[in-house]
């Protein structure tokens, strides 16, 4: 069986129900052969809020394998802390630095 690597790319929260329509098909097309990440920065990071109002959706995600990632230069820009995120949210030092990371190691860039 053929596994796929992809990284969804989130700095807008407008954004937010594109990246989840595209990461329901994806995830309906390959299913269990493809490892996912959502890595969000910039404004992006409110989408993955505690208080956030995309949270029931994140949880359905996280338990299916999707991982998520906020950026830190983007939490202290906007004054956040990992408080303020579900556990199941990785901080990375910076949001384009894991982009650039996961490209190398294979994984398709998808920023809808």
């Amino acid at each position: 069986m053929e596994s796929y690597r992809a990284i969804f790319h989130l700095d807008e929260p407008a954004k937010a129900p594109l990246v989840f329509a595209n990461l329901g098909n994806l995830l309906d097309d390959l299913g269990g052969s493809v490892v996912v990440e959502v890595v969000a920065n910039s404004e992006g990071v409110k989408v993955f809020l505690l208080t956030g109002q995309y949270t029931a959706r994140f949880r359905e995600y996280a338990e299916q394998g999707v991982q998520f990632a906020v950026c830190a230069n983007s939490l202290r820009a906007l004054g956040f802390t990992r408080d303020d995120f579900p556990r199941a949210v990785r901080v990375v030092p910076s949001g384009v630095g894991e982009i650039v990371r996961r490209q190398a190691e294979g994984y398709a860039y998808i920023r809808p």
